[in-house]
């Protein structure tokens, strides 16, 4: 658009130049000729009234003796009668308008064509010989002159136009260039490459630009660094007097019989706390581990539909059907990150979705997809992103809560493998949540959303 801009500017600006240009050579040439075939009018015309002047002298022989400009043709209107010069060129050669005038007493100069091309025509009163002197003077040299110069100052506006386009490009490339480094920056930092820079520039104008970018990178990447810091060291810190609660409340657990129905379920009540409060800091610790990077990984080729199965016969849901559109689909990742990011989709399904009621695997171009439907009312379309949230929830059913964190480890999961999780309508009326994943061997899913 730029490049557009400044080509347009130097047509508009060229074109101005060339057009007063064109004029202002055109109008100068012009009045130089008329000039020129005037002064030659003048003088011809003498030599015609001085020669019939002379007694006995014959129009025939004063007009043979002029000597006219190359190509000029004398014209001589006396007692009603014309004469010429020349045998091609008559009476018809003067326009109406400058006979008049010179018949009215005035000298006039005026423009024409004849069938050699165009002339200037000049007339002059002869009163001593009670006549009309007209003088047709060719111009075609003038004609061309000014065809010439049109045609060289357009090329010169076309070229200035040229030149302008690659001035605005090369102008628009060192402006839109570090705009493209920046912009490329900051994608691979939100991919979570922490560690990217501008690299240094010399140029005065970007070096502010540079330095502040990477300050802030700088700034960013400490901040991510404190934080996943601080969730790890509270999640670790926590998981021990959490494991003295759990131990504590396994030993109250064996003694349950003994207890009072209050107590009873006071303790039940306990349990289930304590419990969910373990799944929510080992949720945090592997978030904070995954978004720093640090979570030791496992690589390996999975079979996705085979993971999803033998997750679902786990988990104690081998009642629910895997349907595999397409045979052998494989994926390349850590198989116990995988798992766990089943299990949190199955669990949401079951604490959020009013149950989990269908699950497929197929591959979808250079991507492997599993499908988690559920049996609830569904995710209103302006929840589904939140819900991937730390600590999000939509809705939740009965007394069973979660963490709020199963949907965002299954989210940094399917990020950290260069896939995605999503949620969408399901045809069954419920909430389907997708995770996707690159097939083995490709570069990269391709998004079908």
């Amino acid at each position: 658009m730029a490049t557009l801009s400044f080509a347009g500017l130097a047509l508009a600006v060229s074109a101005i130049l060339a057009y007063g240009t064109y004029l202002t050579a055109r109008h100068y040439l012009i009045g130089q000729r008329e000039q020129s075939a005037a002064r030659q009018a003048f003088a011809d015309a003498s030599v015609v009234r001085d020669g019939l002047l002379t007694s006995g002298a014959e129009v025939s022989e004063v007009l043979g003796s002029i000597s006219p400009a190359a190509g000029s043709v004398v014209l001589l209107h006396r007692n009603g009668q014309w004469y010429s010069s020349s045998l091609s060129v008559g009476a018809d050669a003067v326009p109406p308008t400058l006979r008049q005038e010179v018949e009215g007493g005035g000298a006039a100069v005026s423009w024409g064509r004849t069938g050699a091309g165009p002339v200037v025509v000049v007339g002059l009163p002869l009163p001593a010989i009670d006549g009309e002197f007209f003088e047709v003077a060719p111009t075609s040299e003038l004609d061309s002159t000014l065809t010439t110069l049109g045609s060289v100052l357009a090329v010169f506006a076309f070229l200035t136009t040229v030149g302008g386009a690659l001035i605005g490009r090369a102008a628009t490339a060192r402006v839109v260039s570090p705009l493209d480094d920046i912009a490329t920056a900051a994608a691979r930092i939100a991919a979570g490459e922490m560690d990217t820079r501008l690299a240094p520039t010399e140029d005065p104008d970007l070096t502010v630009i540079v330095g502040s970018f990477n300050a802030m990178v700088e700034a960013l990447e400490e901040r991510v660094e404190r934080d996943a810091r601080f969730a790890a060291d509270v999640s670790h810190e926590l998981r021990s007097p959490v494991t003295t609660l759990m131990t504590s409340v396994e030993v109250l657990s064996a003694a349950e019989r003994e207890l009072p129905e209050a107590s009873r379920q006071a303790l039940r009540l306990v349990a289930g706390e304590v419990a969910r409060l373990r799944r929510s800091l080992e949720h945090l610790l592997e978030l904070a581990r995954l978004e720093a990077g640090a979570s030791s990984r496992e690589e390996s080729v999975v079979e996705i539909g085979d993971l999803v199965a033998h997750t679902l016969l786990d988990s104690r849901r081998a009642g629910v059907h895997v349907a595999r559109s397409d045979a052998g689909v494989s994926v390349r990742g850590d198989k116990m990150q995988l798992r766990r990011a089943l299990l949190n989709l199955f669990d949401n399904a079951d604490l959020h979705g009013g149950g989990l009621t269908a699950v497929e695997v197929l591959a979808w171009g250079g991507s492997a997809r599993v499908l988690v439907d559920d049996g609830g009312e569904g995710v209103p379309p302006e929840e589904r992103e939140r819900i991937f949230e730390r600590f999000a929830r939509a809705g939740s059913r009965g007394s069973r809560t979660g963490t709020g964190l199963g949907l965002s480890l299954v989210a940094e999961t399917a990020r950290t493998h260069g896939g995605a999780a999503w949620c969408e309508a399901s045809p069954g009326g419920g909430a389907r949540f997708v995770l996707s994943l690159p097939l083995a061997g490709a570069t990269r899913p391709e998004d079908g959303r």
